[in-house]
């Protein structure tokens, strides 16, 4: 667990979790154990991938209860047609949100629509952009073209940058490679964690990321491992700017 020690500083706690959309199975418990999770370790800006319409209604009942707010859309806009695959990656947060704003991403040969949601908080005197996304898990041009299209997004934002999500990608892959260059380039970090965020994966690599601009300073990160509510384990870590 983060530690007591840094506790005391003011600081801020981000993480990153694919939930794992299991719309059949679904049971309001498992909207319960994520908020629990959110609660118990004081998160301040959680990035969830695979949100359904079943455990949006009832993070978002939830979430109200506690003075967090839940931002994006979903990745169709006729969702009630489509609500088994519809999924939103949304951002939710007790800091005050300026804006927020999701994006389509590239995905075709694959119809599955991927989005990164954008949400502009106000923390202290600095203005933070948070985009959190779920690349395509099939085809690696794509890929290389929804990451082109994070980078041309991030590039034009003058705001700190907090990016997480699930990547499908491992950094032992070369447009993995090549996008975390750019972004180091401008000054944008990722958050090396050398364990193993998919469940099934049998190597200590991580495909749930989160990068952070140079002025906000990794005080410390973990993956937690103690949730069984998904194919993935949440990423965690505390920062201070």
């Amino acid at each position: 667990m983060i530690s007591t020690l840094i506790l005391k500083i003011k600081m801020l706690k981000i993480s990153t979790f694919n939930i794992q959309n299991d719309y059949k199975f679904y049971n309001k418990n498992k909207s319960l154990e994520i908020i629990a999770f959110l609660k118990k370790n004081n998160i301040d800006i959680l990035g969830l991938q695979e949100v359904n319409k079943k455990i949006n209604r009832d993070l978002e009942e939830e979430l109200e209860k506690i003075n967090y707010t839940m931002q994006g859309e979903y990745r169709f806009r006729i969702r009630y047609l489509l609500n088994k695959i519809n999924e939103k990656v949304p951002v939710i947060t007790n800091r005050k949100v300026i804006d927020t704003h999701t994006y389509q991403l590239p995905f075709l040969p694959n119809p599955l629509r991927r989005i990164v949601t954008k949400v502009i908080i106000s923390y202290k005197d600095k203005i933070i952009s948070i985009y959190n996304t779920h690349l395509d898990f099939l085809f690696e041009s794509v890929k290389k073209r929804e990451l082109k299209k994070l980078y041309d997004l991030i590039k034009k934002d003058s705001n700190l940058i907090i990016l997480m999500g699930d990547f499908n990608l491992k950094n032992n892959k070369e447009i993995f490679n090549k996008f975390e260059e750019l972004l180091r380039k401008r000054n944008i970090y990722r958050v090396e964690l050398k364990e193993k965020t998919l469940k099934s994966s049998k190597y200590k690599r991580e495909i749930d990321h989160i990068f952070l601009s140079k002025e906000i300073r990794l005080l410390e990160k973990e993956v937690i491992k103690d949730i069984g509510v998904s194919d993935h384990y949440p990423v965690l870590i505390s920062v201070e700017i």
